[in-house]
């Protein structure tokens, strides 16, 4: 008995401790000021909307129009919808050069000028590519004024994860780019 315990002790080890590969995407260490017209208005920015199947710590992929499946060991480090707005914070902060780039509502204050709303569709890796898909819209709350956009792109990618997670990130400043863009216009 007691070797059987040892055994099945052992296997369920092996099995908890099996490897995982964790990917992260939206490195802004080198985001330098990109705009000749530095913004520095106080900026809100809403937690990005995500599509359920990012919510899931696993990475999916798209195999059919009808079928996503996981990625076998691949997981996402930090929750998406976490990471993707403060991706966006931050490359705002870095590129506009301002400081003044919050999550809204806990760190913006009664002086924000704009509040920016993201929708993300479609973020995921299909037919060797990455697509994007998303709306964002950007409000001046002194006006009540407000832009609505629609986003897509589509970046080359393999079946390679590593890659994939490149092609996600190249799509998603694609989307900070652009936003970013709006900002200044």
């Amino acid at each position: 008995m007691r070797k059987i315990l040892l055994s099945l002790l052992t296997l369920l080890t092996l099995i908890g401790c099996s490897s995982k590969e964790y990917y992260t995407l939206g490195d802004t260490s080198s985001i330098t000021l990109s705009s000749p017209k530095a913004c520095q208005q106080i900026i809100a920015v809403e937690k990005i909307e995500i599509p359920k199947y990012l919510k899931d710590n696993a990475i999916v992929k798209q195999i059919s129009p009808y079928q996503v499946v996981r990625l076998k060991k691949a997981n996402w480090l930090t929750p998406m919808q976490k990471r993707l707005t403060n991706v966006l914070i931050n490359y705002l902060q870095r590129s506009l050069g301002n400081p003044n780039i919050y999550l809204y509502p806990w760190d913006s204050t009664k002086d924000t000028n704009k509040k920016i709303s993201v929708k993300i569709t479609r973020f995921i890796a299909y037919k060797n590519q990455v697509i994007l898909e998303a709306s964002y819209q950007i409000k001046n709350l002194k006006t009540k004024e407000s832009r609505t956009k629609l986003f897509n792109t589509k970046v080359p990618t393999t079946d390679n994860t590593e890659k994939m997670m490149e092609a996600m990130e190249v799509a998603y400043f694609k989307l900070t780019e652009d936003i970013k863009n709006s900002i200044i216009k």
